[in-house]
């Protein structure tokens, strides 16, 4: 077996293959750009997520009553999603400027499997944020109703 490994480098040369030059992958790295894509949402989708959890927060508050300790758990709650928003928010900086997103300039947003028009991308991405929001005046008005 070490004699095939001995030979194997003249077998690549009796192919033509030069062993002895730069790999394609370096080549590539150094002629490609990084990638810069980005969220390409538009500031009103990110709006109307913060809106709905702002409205679930809210109404858990008046659920609860603003009883000391719920209001110390929607505060922790409170400060992950501003977390969450904020770090998306860092990661969009990051890099040069961009143009705007396609749904801004009424076009579709190209994704994996075609491209989506404004519908479709505020239903796909408001859908669970929305409910929560319904989740949380649904529990407001249940309390209000019983207590």
């Amino acid at each position: 077996m070490l004699e095939q490994l001995r030979d194997f480098p003249a077998e690549f040369a009796e192919l033509g293959i030069d062993l002895d030059h730069e790999p394609v992958a370096n080549q590539a790295a150094a002629q490609t750009q990084p990638e810069a894509r980005r969220f390409e949402l538009p500031g009103t989708v990110w709006g109307a997520m913060i809106a709905c959890y702002a409205v679930f927060f809210v109404s858990i508050t008046v659920a609860t009553g603003g009883s000391g300790h719920a209001l110390f758990a929607i505060m922790i709650s409170v400060l992950y999603t501003a977390m969450f928003f904020a770090t998306a928010r860092i990661v969009a900086l990051q890099g040069q400027a961009q143009e705007a997103s396609p749904l801004s300039r009424g076009q579709a947003l190209p994704t994996w499997t075609g491209p989506m028009g404004a519908g479709a991308v505020y239903g796909q991405v408001l859908v669970v944020p929305a409910c929560i929001a319904l989740f949380g005046v649904g529990i407001a008005v249940i309390c209000a109703a019983v207590l």
